[in-house]
């Protein structure tokens, strides 16, 4: 049983709501009551169906199998057909029940009464709120004053948001997220490769990792924890061996077999360090760097001469001894493999490919290959941190911002209060279905379908190199005033007239059903199925070989819809070494020059605290931050499963914690589980202190939760929101802070 509501409803409850936006106590407990009633198993009448979904609590695209009672979900799991997950799911994906659920979600259109910041709304009709869009975007779009913002993803209904807001002549920009495609830049100025690079952890035998939490959230992260159990327990194999270098000690580096606690700014010293090593014990392969038509020369008379053992040792804190063993054990193993975060640096990206280089990882069981397709078409790099920033300085320029999703400003590098940033703007248009950051900004909610209610066709990013598609049908029917994002944007265009009102399809569906005739007259892959039978079409493709699986174009479509996605399991082998052949050989990039001298602010004292006498200990630390993997950066704000997770194994939940080396610690009279202030000359957040052993002595690291002080329940009870101690004009990196107990 679905309940909706209609404008009387609407108004009804709207005036019990939070700030008039959302459902409030009474229109809560009528949507409780029906949700009881319906996913009851006591009832006479209950009947028990599934449906497929895509999981968008990240850009890994998981599918999903929901259990539905009478129509109500009442539960999530991994869809077992799914080749990423393969009935597997992470946590926010099992948490992603409650987005649909929840009570301070959004019922409809409304538009802002008074200044912003004042929190008073009025429900406004359809018709009235893409209205006011149109005459907004009619009147800005000839001098090019519109700015359009989202998360990245690529696919159908990707590609109807950037048509439309192009075809208005504003300004596109994406929130890139964690995913392979932000390494590809490195990838390509070593290897001249054009798709992403995929990382086959399963066959490695020894992982060097720089702060990349495998165990966490990498890139793919259950398709990366699945192939981080078979790295670590194979019957063919012994063991796989995982070194995490890491400024923290992350759940990743409690899971490694090996922590080095190392700066992020000094990863890639290390790393070439390690180069050094090699290169000066000629452990590499050289016969294999000539076959590929390398000259290495250059490359490597800059990292030995540089990156001394002794002058590593130095800058990163790590024994000679420990670093001539790091490189004498990845040589040691048949299948070594190094990876990055990735977010990491553009040197730190650069040293690693370099090292998976030489040691002759491309193109061979447990290193790293290409994709042979492309995820999307290239488009403007401009980043929606940078466009933020551009608005924040010329705002006044800017006629009408719109938001897809809260994406942009629930980012770490997004100014914490965007408020004042955007305070010059126009309009701002909001068409997330949450109260979350863009509700705070918005002048115009028009509120969109939850991922449960949606259509979805998007291309996952990178995992195992084969192509995908992504693609379901709703599970359930919207349950409230919300409407489909592509319906949103035909009718805007519709009333503006011109070149802008004819490409758009009506609806979602409409936009999706072209991408599924496209596909299958691809004549290859599957929808989704059993392993048995993903590996059965693999072979077949192998010899040439395609067995349709459907007749028509039309029952193909519904079999992809109701399986959850397509994959073609096939993955050419064997591309990026004939690459690189043809582009004239590896390109390697020499290391920046004069890297080693340019020091760590003076709060950094050593990554070991043993070889820090109290006295050394700075009274300013160096604030070190970091994103925990059960915090939603893309979807809903208001999951308290999620807050109840947040801190686990060893902090209490609901808080944000600061991690602090004991030594540290004592100094300051603080102990294990008390409350602190973290304060810099930007301003103060309280955190809970979490002692960590072999902790860098003179930083404190702090943990990442976005704030919301106005918006759902549960959200706005987590405050300290660490982009508060932000220093304008000074990098992150070096952004003192003094901590003091409370």
């Amino acid at each position: 049983m679905t309940v909706t509501l209609n404008r009387r409803d609407f108004l009804t409850y709207g005036g019990a709501t939070i700030a008039g936006l959302t459902l409030g106590e009474t229109g809560r407990r009528l949507l409780a009551r029906a949700d009881a009633q319906a996913a009851t198993l006591e009832t006479t009448n209950g009947v028990e169906t599934f449906a497929t979904s895509v999981c968008r609590e990240c850009p890994a695209g998981c599918g999903v199998r929901v259990r539905l009672m009478d129509g109500a979900p009442v539960k999530i799991d991994g869809n077992p057909n799914c080749p990423i997950a393969r009935g597997r799911l992470c946590a926010k994906g099992q948490a992603s029940l409650e987005a649909y659920f929840d009570p301070d979600r959004l019922v409809g259109p409304a538009k802002r009464v008074g200044r912003r910041g004042e929190d008073r709304w009025a429900p406004i009709g359809w018709d009235e709120a893409i209205a006011t869009l149109a005459s907004h975007l009619r009147a800005a779009a000839p001098a090019g004053a519109i700015v359009a913002l989202a998360a990245d993803e690529s696919g159908p209904l990707d590609a109807v948001w950037t048509q439309f807001w192009t075809a208005a002549h504003a300004r596109l920009a994406w929130t890139v997220p964690a995913t392979a495609e932000r390494l590809g830049p490195a990838f390509h100025a070593l290897t001249g490769a054009t798709g992403d690079p995929a990382f086959d952890l399963e066959r490695a035998t020894h992982v060097l990792s720089f702060g990349a939490p495998v165990v966490e959230d990498w890139l793919s992260p259950v398709w990366t924890q699945r192939s981080f159990g078979r790295f670590r327990r194979s019957a063919s194999r012994p063991r796989g061996r995982l070194v995490q270098v890491d400024q923290r000690r992350s759940l990743t580096a409690r899971k490694a077999d090996e922590w080095l606690p190392v700066a992020a700014e000094r990863q890639s010293i290390l790393a070439y360090g390690i180069a050094s090593v090699l290169l000066r014990e000629d452990r590499i392969d050289r016969r294999q760097l000539a076959d590929l038509g390398t000259d290495s020369t250059q490359f490597e008379s800059a990292v030995v001469t540089h990156y001394t053992p002794d002058a590593v040792a130095m800058a990163t804190g790590v024994p000679v001894v420990t670093l001539l063993r790091l490189a004498r054990d990845l040589v040691a193993t048949p299948q070594p493999l190094v990876v990055a975060n990735a977010d990491a640096p553009r040197t730190l990206a650069d040293a690693v490919f370099a090292l998976n280089a030489l040691l002759g990882a491309f193109d061979r069981p447990g290193g790293v290959s290409v994709a042979p397709w492309r995820r999307a078409p290239s488009r403007d790099p401009m980043s929606a941190t940078t466009a933020l920033a551009d608005l924040a300085a010329h705002g006044s320029a800017t006629s009408v911002l719109a938001l897809r999703d809260a994406s942009a400003l629930r980012a770490l590098a997004a100014p914490a209060d965007m408020e004042r940033a955007l305070e010059r703007c126009g309009l701002i248009v909001s068409f997330s279905p949450y109260a979350d950051e863009t509700t705070t900004l918005a002048d115009l909610l028009l509120p969109t379908h939850t991922p449960l209610e949606s259509w979805h066709a998007l291309v996952p990013p990178t995992a195992d190199g084969a192509e995908k598609l992504a693609c379901a049908r709703p599970a359930v029917a919207p349950r409230l005033g919300t409407r489909d994002l592509v319906a949103i944007l035909h009718r805007t265009g519709a009333a503006m007239g011109g070149d802008i009102a004819e490409p758009t399809p009506e609806s979602a569906e409409a936009a999706v059903r072209p991408e599924l005739d496209r596909i299958w007259n691809l004549r290859r892959g599957t929808p989704y199925t059993t392993s048995f039978e993903t590996n059965w079409m693999r072979q077949l493709e192998r010899g040439g070989w395609w067995v349709p699986p459907a007749t028509t174009s039309e029952d193909f479509g519904r079999a992809v819809l109701e399986a959850g996605g397509w994959v073609d399991p096939y993955v050419a082998t064997g591309l990026l070494r004939p690459a690189i052949v043809r582009r004239g050989g590896l390109t390697f990039v020499a290391p920046a020059a004069g890297e080693l001298d340019a020091g760590l602010p003076e709060t950094f004292a050593t990554s070991r605290d043993e070889a820090v006498a109290p006295a050394q200990v700075s009274p300013t630390l160096r604030l070190v931050t970091f994103t925990p993997s059960t915090v939603n950066l893309a979807g809903s704000p208001n999951q308290p499963v999620l807050f109840e997770l947040l801190g686990q194994p060893d902090n209490a939940p609901w808080h944000v914690w600061a991690e602090l080396n004991p030594s540290t610690a004592k100094r300051f009279g603080i102990e294990a589980g008390t409350t602190i202030r973290i304060s810099s000359s930007a301003g103060s957040i309280e955190a809970v202190a979490s002692l960590v052993e072999h902790a860098p002595a003179n930083t404190v690291a702090v943990a990442y939760v976005p704030g919301l002080r106005r918006g759902g329940r549960w959200a706005r009870l987590v405050e300290a929101d660490v982009r508060r101690l932000w220093e304008p004009g000074t990098a992150r990196e070096a952004i003192g802070v003094r901590v003091t107990p409370v």
